[in-house]
């Protein structure tokens, strides 16, 4: 093969997986908010638990956002 095809196959995986909505962003808000709450409650200073609920926090005002509902609680 030469490199142009390789080029556009590997451009077109990235894309696709791109495009894909987040596991985040397909959490029911039921589970959004218990994961939420999780975080409030136990403020992890672990750097990979606060990273997710840093991101967690991040959906839950893009919801508040787009949906005009905000699921989880505050602060």
């Amino acid at each position: 093969m030469t490199p142009a095809p390789l080029l556009i196959l590997f451009a077109t995986v990235v894309l696709l997986v791109a495009c894909e909505p987040s596991r985040i962003e397909r959490m029911s808000d039921f589970e959004l908010s218990e994961r939420y709450d999780y975080c409030l409650e136990k403020k992890p200073t672990a750097p990979g638990k606060a990273t997710a609920c840093e991101n967690l926090r991040r959906e839950c005002e893009r919801r508040k956002r787009d949906l005009g509902s905000y699921v989880c609680r505050s602060r």
